[in-house]
């Protein structure tokens, strides 16, 4: 049997948020910076856990937590094949290509007079990039996510201020290639 580490009467344990992506801005007024969160639900659902008028700590870098093995796991093990038994097609290769077309597009460029999407990998997605990418997809598809809590992963954040479907990491909303 292990030791558990003996705590001293007075010591608070420690609760941490998942990560969540802001950008840096100076006010153009003033010159001042400050953070803006990128995605607002996923920040609250971050900070929630903690009680109000709680003393807290951040940590602000400018490397971001990429999507986790586990993420990518749900995301083409669970999530990908249920989509496909839900609309009836099944070739997750397929599937993929469709939602990071429509949802990882970071610009359209014109290669050989035809037009292409320049899209960013899943692999390039941040924790929370990764979760709006999946619920963008539920939104897109109706068929929803199952709980992500199932499979050692933060929860996705439902709310009726859900995120709006937009390319993600791009501030692009998604659409068709234009002509």
């Amino acid at each position: 049997m292990k030791k558990q580490p003996r705590q001293a009467k007075d010591s608070v344990s420690i609760t941490r948020s998942q990560p969540f992506a802001a950008k840096v801005v100076a006010s153009k007024v003033n010159g001042i910076k400050s953070l803006v969160v990128e995605s607002k639900p996923w920040f609250h659902h971050c900070i929630n856990k903690f009680a109000d008028g709680e003393k807290v700590t951040l940590e602000v870098h400018n490397r971001k937590a990429k999507r986790t093995e586990a993420q990518n796991r749900y995301y083409f093990g669970v999530y990908l094949p249920l989509i496909g038994k839900e609309t009836g097609e099944h070739n997750i290769d397929r599937l993929h290509a469709l939602f990071s077309g429509k949802f990882l597009t970071e610009m359209v460029v014109e290669v050989l007079g035809e037009k292409t999407r320049l899209k960013k990998s899943t692999t390039e997605l941040g924790v929370g990039e990764f979760c709006e990418y999946i619920m963008n997809i539920e939104s897109e598809t109706g068929v929803a996510a199952p709980p992500t809590e199932n499979y050692d992963l933060a929860p996705l954040v439902h709310s009726e201020h859900s995120y709006p479907q937009r390319a993600v990491g791009t501030g692009r909303r998604p659409g068709k290639i234009e002509a």
